[in-house]
């Protein structure tokens, strides 16, 4: 998965590509080392905020199961958000490599967040910081989640740094990216849809969008439970909903869930050798984020159908 641009205002080109994030073999790396790194960068992140005079709110911590795959698409919006806090201290942003299409494992998260960690750290002189000497002790027990959990304070910490709010465009990119993947798993099976069954929408909002979100994670839930077929590793968890107000960021998270699962899916089947990552597309709004994903739950409508 490229990451080619970010966004402002405006769109903003990567200098260069991190050649990370691709499947390792590294015995021995569990989901406690991988807590180890993303707590480190919680606190690098804090130490700036401390020296911008910031705060970031305090962040749910989700009891929901999720799996590496998981961790690794959240660790990647928190890739693109470090990026443009990168962008807006002056330093040069670096893009990702594609996504192949495999099983994740704790080790390459691992690596993806060292990674993540060191673009962070590279920030400390803008704010007047000398080198890092955060150390985080390892701690035993962790699964999965409670990285996850981590990821989601990151991202806290980042907003209260000043990274300009995700916005429905980014929204939109991820949500075509999983549609486009989803219909390689449909041409896969030698299947197709009516594209004239999916509805114009308008006046959507983001908590629409968020639902429908939970929504698409319920149909690849049921896919992957009820075909063999389609059955992936872990299973696929639909989280629990959040209550209060909903933003474009909350979408992108619940999103980001479902894209990983959608790697899953795709590897089940043998559908393509790379996840698809649609290119930025500026002028979008909650409704076309909407439309996007009732299209993939027309894919998956399509997938459940029998044989004839």
């Amino acid at each position: 998965m490229s990451i080619t641009k970010i966004t402002l205002s405006f769109s903003i080109a990567f200098s260069g590509l991190i050649a990370i994030a691709q499947p390792s073999t590294a015995s021995g790396v569990k989901p406690d080392h991988v807590y180890q790194v993303t707590e480190a960068l919680v606190q690098e992140l804090q130490v700036l905020n401390q020296e911008n005079f910031t705060k970031s709110a305090t962040a749910a911590t989700p009891d929901d199961d999720a799996m590496p795959r998981h961790v690794l698409f959240l660790a990647r919006d928190q890739w693109r958000k470090v990026q443009l806090l990168r962008f807006m201290n002056g330093l040069e942003t670096h893009g990702l490599n594609q996504v192949k299409v495999h099983k994740v494992t704790p080790a390459e998260v691992k690596e993806f967040v060292d990674q993540l960690l060191i673009e962070a750290q590279d920030l400390r002189p803008t704010y007047g910081l000398e080198e890092s000497t955060i150390s985080v002790d390892l701690q035993s027990g962790k699964k999965p989640k409670d990285v996850y959990g981590s990821l989601l304070r990151v991202s806290g910490e980042l907003k209260a740094l000043g990274v300009p709010a995700t916005v429905p465009n980014d929204v939109f990119r991820v949500a075509v990216s999983i549609r486009q993947s989803l219909s390689a798993v449909l041409a896969k099976q030698g299947l197709s849809i009516n594209e004239s069954d999916l509805a114009a929408e308008s006046g959507r909002t983001p908590s629409e969008a968020y639902h429908a979100g939970l929504s698409l994670l319920q149909d690849l839930q049921s896919l992957s439970e009820n075909d063999p077929a389609f059955a992936v590793p872990g299973k696929v968890t639909v989280p629990a909903a959040k209550s209060g107000p909903i933003s474009p960021d909350d979408v992108i998270v619940v999103l980001s869930r479902a894209y990983a699962d959608t790697m899953a899916l795709m590897n089940a089947t043998n559908a393509a050798p790379h996840v698809v990552f649609a290119p930025y597309e500026g002028g979008k709004t909650p409704s076309d984020v909407y439309r996007e994903i009732k299209h993939a739950q027309l894919i998956l409508a399509a997938l459940t159908k029998p044989s004839t």
